[in-house]
């Protein structure tokens, strides 16, 4: 023991202080090594061998999570928000039979804690039946906008025709119908019957694309996706017009499926109401993952909740689907598994023709960092998704037998590079190797499909290099990943993005109406989307 005599008691401490710096050097060593979102923090070490669970492995060292709260005196008096889609599940293995599910943008400041509000939902039939349904809130929001993404489920009555949203005093319907009704001074919108099947048993839900123009991204990431059984959903505010015709083809061959995600707009707003754009986190892309998920509750064995330039390739597995079966098998009681990300060297081609998948994600060329990484979860275990993770999920589980290949920044065709302010060092990882024959099946894939008569007509008028990307991530970089504000809302909200009449868009539209003023909330929704041609690009 290290007592009564000096040098001992000297060597002791000597040997506890040492103790203490090695513990502590190998444990945040490696948090160089890793990219910080300003959004999230990883907590402790980044290398653990194999995998590491936590609860909510990530903070933010800007500002802690708003979970909603707010005085007393702050809520305000009337306030609005946004139904984005309704959906009902005669059977769920999850939510139960006639269950109800619900994407809301939702005002924080309606009451001190939103997870707490009831929504009265009257659901009937056309047997007379009904029921009235309080449902269960549950909130996916990070920073502090005033809105807030919120899923609402319950359970409602068989053979479900009509959903109403009342406050004691008004009601305001939701029809299982397609088209703008009304019945006296009451407005209809539709629910839609959620999805009994999916294109694949794996389903990558792809968050919204906006003035978007990397076609190539895109043919890459939808030729590895069906090589390895998955599907991708893809969200579009507005893409470069010959790349939506090109996304419009793969569509059609079964690659794709493309949805709306819509510049939300208020047709009657309350009086305290703000703008939703621009008091909404980062464009409502939780919003997004939380519909496609309510999609393919039923209908997926597996949803990967990625980004266009996130790409996975299976390790040791023929296929997604075995891949995310194994870690299932091995950790059973775990509802959602994250990849981390790793940076990768890509150039863009100009033309469809000088693609090669194997040069393109075959070599080494990585930046020697961790980025925070994206979700793959078994539908049947979650009920409501953010960006990069579920707030309502009390264990993630942080994957290290792969990684997510993330083509972040690609150098454009003419070899510029888009984003010279913010380069990343990259350098060669031998040890970062796959075997990349198994990209070959997939570039014959691609040559097969590039050949085909509509595509090759398309492929002409796809822009060779970026114009809008580069703008963007600018304001993005100075608006908010340079100098993070506390109590700020990010967004892309007032980016100056300069039109160019040879670079138009395509953008996903609607109908939008408002319910009847009710309290201390009024609805609103939209009804008929649709796809418009527009000049210029508006994101």
């Amino acid at each position: 023991m290290c007592v009564f005599r000096f040098w001992k008691s000297l060597l002791c401490v000597t040997i506890i202080i040492t103790i203490t710096l090695f513990a502590y050097s190998n444990i945040f060593m490696s948090e160089k090594h890793l990219r910080i979102s300003p959004l999230a923090q990883p907590v402790g070490s980044t290398t653990p061998p194999e995998s590491n669970t936590s609860t909510f492995p990530f903070h933010s060292s800007y500002w802690s999570r708003n979970r909603t709260s707010v005085t007393e005196s702050s809520p305000y008096e009337k306030t609005d928000a946004y139904i984005i889609s309704t959906y009902y599940y005669p059977k769920s293995k999850s939510l139960g039979e006639n269950a109800i599910g619900m994407v809301l943008l939702m005002n924080r400041f309606t009451q001190e804690d939103m997870r707490k509000y009831q929504i009265q939902l009257v659901a009937s039939n056309s047997f007379n039946q009904s029921v009235i349904a309080i449902p269960t809130l549950l909130e996916e929001s990070y920073s502090n906008c005033a809105y807030i993404n919120m899923v609402a489920t319950g359970n409602g009555v068989s053979n479900m025709t009509k959903l109403e949203i009342s406050d004691g005093q008004t009601k305001m319907q939701v029809f299982h119908n397609q088209s703008y009704s009304k019945i006296g001074n009451s407005p209809q919108i539709p629910f839609k019957m959620a999805r009994t099947a999916a294109p694949a048993p794996v389903v990558i839900c792809m968050s919204p694309q906006f003035a978007a123009e990397q076609w190539q991204l895109f043919v890459v990431h939808a030729h590895v996706a069906r090589h390895f059984g998955a599907h991708i959903h893809l969200y579009i505010t507005s893409l470069v017009d010959s790349f939506f015709d090109l996304a419009r083809e793969y569509e059609k061959l079964g690659y794709v499926t493309l949805d709306f995600w819509l510049r939300l707009k208020f047709a009657n707003a309350s009086r305290d109401a703000v703008e939703p754009n621009l008091h909404s986190e980062l464009r409502n892309q939780a919003g997004a993952e939380s519909d496609c998920l309510l999609q393919y509750k039923e209908a997926a064995k597996f949803i990967m909740f990625f980004d266009l330039d996130d790409i996975l390739i299976p390790r040791g597995f023929d296929n997604y689907f075995d891949e995310i079966t194994s870690l299932y098998k091995r950790h059973p009681s775990i509802i959602t598994f994250q990849y981390t990300k790793r940076e990768l060297l890509t150039y863009n081609k100009p033309t469809i023709e000088d693609i090669n998948i194997e040069e393109m994600l075959g070599h080494t060329w990585f930046v020697n960092e961790e980025d925070y990484g994206k979700i793959i979860a078994d539908p049947s275990k979650l009920n409501s998704m953010w960006i990069h993770q579920s707030w309502n999920v009390e264990k993630n589980f942080i994957s290290r037998t792969n990684y997510i290949i993330h083509l972040q920044k690609p150098v454009d065709s003419d070899s510029r590079d888009p984003v010279v302010y913010r380069r990343s060092d990259f350098e060669m990882m031998e040890s970062m190797k796959f075997n990349t024959s198994i990209l070959i099946p997939i570039q014959h894939d691609f040559e097969r499909v590039s050949n085909f008569t509509h595509i090759r007509a398309i492929a002409e008028k796809l822009p060779k290099t970026t114009y809008y990307f580069s703008i963007i991530y600018r304001c993005y970089f100075e608006k908010f990943y340079k100098k993070p504000k506390k109590d700020s809302c990010p967004n892309g909200e007032g980016c100056q993005i300069p039109q160019r009449s040879d670079r138009n868009c395509v953008h996903s539209n609607a109908e939008f109406k408002s319910g009847p003023p009710m309290y201390p909330i009024t609805y609103h929704y939209h009804i008929n989307t649709h796809w418009t041609r527009e000049t210029g690009c508006h994101a």
